[in-house]
């Protein structure tokens, strides 16, 4: 393990116990709409933090991950590339893959904050693409993916949210990213169909929700 990897794992990150997450609400691999459950609400009142390694392995708890999906003014979604197995990229479970959305831990440095999650969906954009908050027109919450046919993912719970923007020009900033671009959920659509590209799981589950929420 190197050390970025060991920075990573030793950070503490918001947890959510699976009970109280799913306390009125069937637990199985869905895309959850944000209108049929108070997921955020439940997080919000009553996360904690755990070291990142040990919430890993602890399958009573979650780890709410925000996705975040950035549309510029003409609706277009930005997607991107992860680095491959040579590159800075650290995690081999993500090398070469394309996304829709990007993402991060909550962490601690969160924790006076009255919703931690838009908070870190604020400053990772940032940090990764220079999308800083005067070019976030509006946030919306899309819903929620719970993934436990994956033994690594049951841990995680991916919140979704969808980031209108103004006036705004990416830039690569993570060392983790490859390339990026915007385009429209057609091309986006077609680059699944296709089976030429290695799809991150949580993006190929968003078309549709995506596609239908596009639409309205």
């Amino acid at each position: 393990m190197n050390t970025i990897v060991e920075d990573k794992m030793k950070r503490e990150i918001l947890v959510i116990k699976n009970k109280l997450l799913f306390w009125d609400t069937q637990r199985k691999t869905w895309f959850y709409e944000m209108w049929d459950n108070n997921f955020e609400e439940i997080i919000i009142e009553n996360f904690e933090y755990m070291e990142r390694a040990v919430a890993e392995e602890n399958r009573d708890y979650k780890q709410p991950i925000g996705y975040w999906i950035v549309l510029n003014e003409q609706n277009q979604i930005f997607v991107y590339k992860r680095g491959w197995k040579d590159s800075a990229a650290w995690d081999a479970r993500l090398h070469n893959k394309v996304a829709v959305g990007v993402w991060g831990h909550i962490e601690k440095e969160e924790e006076n904050s009255e919703n931690p999650i838009k908070d870190t969906l604020i400053r990772e954009v940032e940090e990764e693409i220079n999308l800083t908050p005067k070019q976030i027109q509006e946030v919306v919450n899309l819903g929620y993916i719970n993934d436990d046919w994956d033994k690594v993912w049951e841990v995680h719970i991916w919140a979704c949210y969808v980031i209108f923007t103004k006036d705004f020009n990416f830039e690569l900033m993570d060392w983790e990213i490859a390339s990026g671009e915007f385009i429209d959920i057609s091309e986006y659509e077609e680059m699944i169909a296709s089976g030429d590209y290695k799809i991150e799981t949580w993006s190929t589950i968003l078309l549709e929700p995506l596609k239908q929420y596009l639409a309205k």
